[in-house]
């Protein structure tokens, strides 16, 4: 009974979620975030021309910015993702892409040949003619690239601000009830955090590699609430979004079992239902931006001293 209950409430809780995002998108607000994200990606094209000497010596602009091959992913017969291009190229690393790291000399070289033998042809003729390229084909790129740029840009953006909002609406709710906020620090170990206790960005130790968490509370005794916080802009999107937090829980569990941590998620966005019903399969607590009253309450319910 209790299960059909909250099966009711999260899937009403999905179509409220979808709605509000639609009203959000009011033609004003979304031509000006498009406009900001047209203009960011034009400039970032045209770094990347330049920074490459119109693509001559795209190793060494590589091995100066990683963040080289978001606009080197566009130029490509088709373009590609992250993960199809990881496929194709072994040597690239989408962390040297996102947090635009220098890519180390051999592997620049190898991602450089991987986009050679991928380039759109038609797009880039001058680097098969071995000739410089003219100012027509510099603008023909420039143009043809920046709408593709942007549409990233632009649904990134909106997501990382939106995921922004959520963790500070759920630091002043915890604030005003007097939780304490610790700096974040690896929590390494039974206990790090007490009864009402909390922190922001922290990481939680695993079996391989620490697993970054959006918010830690402490509930009292050993156990620790790990929130990840989450925004769709689509239901193909929200696939993603929820294998992530699967991925976090499963290896915070397979770490330190079922009894330290418990993993929950705030959803925000365009949710699939299918992918809510995935988090509350796995044991993961599922709670919503719109509804942060009944995060309130479980979370004053749930914070015991043990």
């Amino acid at each position: 009974m209790q299960a059909d209950l909250e099966a009711d409430y999260q899937r009403e809780q999905c179509m409220i979620a979808a709605r509000l995002y639609a009203e959000s998108m009011s033609p004003p607000a979304m031509a000006a975030a498009w406009f900001q994200a047209s203009s960011a990606a034009s400039t970032i094209v045209q770094n990347t021309l330049n920074e490459s000497s119109a693509l001559v010596d795209i190793a060494k602009a590589l091995e100066i910015r990683g963040g080289h091959t978001l606009v080197l992913r566009q130029m490509l017969a088709p373009p590609l993702s992250q993960d199809q291009f990881a496929i194709v190229c072994r040597s690239y690393n989408k962390a040297h892409e996102n947090k635009d790291r220098p890519i180390p000399v051999e592997k620049a070289a190898l991602v450089a040949e991987a986009f050679l033998s991928l380039r759109d042809i038609r797009l880039l003729p001058w680097l098969s003619q071995n000739r410089a390229p003219t100012a027509e084909e510099i603008e023909r790129v420039v143009t043809a690239v920046t709408p593709l740029l942007a549409s990233q840009i632009h649904l990134t953006a909106k997501r990382t601000s939106s995921s922004s909002v959520q963790e500070e609406a759920v630091v002043a709710l915890l604030t005003s009830k007097n939780w304490k906020r610790l700096p974040s620090r690896l929590v390494d170990r039974r206990a790090s955090l007490g009864a009402r206790e909390f922190m922001k960005k922290t990481r939680f130790a695993t079996n391989t590699r620490p697993q970054e968490v959006d918010i830690a509370c402490g509930l009292g005794g050993t156990v620790v609430l790990a929130m990840e916080c989450k925004v769709s802009n689509d239901t193909t999107n929200s696939v993603k979004r929820i294998n992530d937090v699967l991925k976090k829980a499963t290896a915070w569990r397979q770490h330190w079992g079922e009894g330290f941590v418990k993993p929950a998620a705030l959803l925000q966005g365009v949710i699939g239902y299918k992918d809510v019903e995935r988090l509350l399969d796995a044991d993961i607590a599922v709670f919503w931006s719109h509804d942060l009253p009944r995060f309130e309450r479980w979370i004053e319910k749930s914070s015991v001293t043990r």
